[in-house]
């Protein structure tokens, strides 16, 4: 009896592992939404980064647009300063806190002058006053800016791009 008795508790013990094995095995929907999760987060995370570091660009674009906007303003009034390239760089970094100063190239060109060629820092100092021989009265007056920016997901560096912005005034 004792030897039936232990091949009964071993095949139940192996009718037991069986059922396990194939209710584990078995095709159900339990648990198939983390699956499926688990696929798609990676995908969406990704893209929802992307979309991150591509608004921070446009960000950045319009930041540089409206600067370069406020900086045109004042080179275009500024005609009697003794220094009117200097007064633009600072309404332009005023404008545009959220932009590196040490990374932005400029290039101001007054009556076919140019002056501060892609640099953070621009001058054109003469004698101020409404006879200022930098910026006679009707010129035009250019200013262009670049910034760098790159896109990056995760910190992996995908591309790098340069944002450009002219705008041109006539001197006042």
């Amino acid at each position: 009896m004792n030897m039936s008795s232990a091949s009964a508790k071993s095949l139940v013990k192996e009718r037991t592992i069986c059922a396990t094995l194939t209710r584990f095995f078995r095709l159900e929907e339990a648990g198939g939404a983390m699956v499926e999760m688990a696929l798609v987060m990676p995908v969406l995370l990704c893209m929802i980064t992307g979309i991150f570091s591509i608004s921070m660009a446009l960000y950045q674009k319009l930041q540089l647009a409206e600067a370069m906007s406020s900086a045109g303003r004042v080179l275009g009034g500024d005609r009697g300063a003794a220094d009117p390239c200097a007064d633009t760089v600072t309404a332009i970094t005023n404008a545009a806190p959220g932009l590196s100063k040490s990374s932005l190239g400029l290039t101001i060109i007054i009556d076919g002058n140019s002056y501060g060629t892609n640099k953070s820092t621009v001058s054109c100092t003469a004698a101020g006053g409404p006879n200022n021989p930098l910026m006679p009265a009707g010129s035009t007056a250019v200013i262009q800016a670049t910034y760098p920016c790159s896109l990056s997901i995760y910190n992996v560096k995908g591309l790098s791009c340069a944002i450009g912005e002219q705008i041109a005034e006539a001197v006042q």
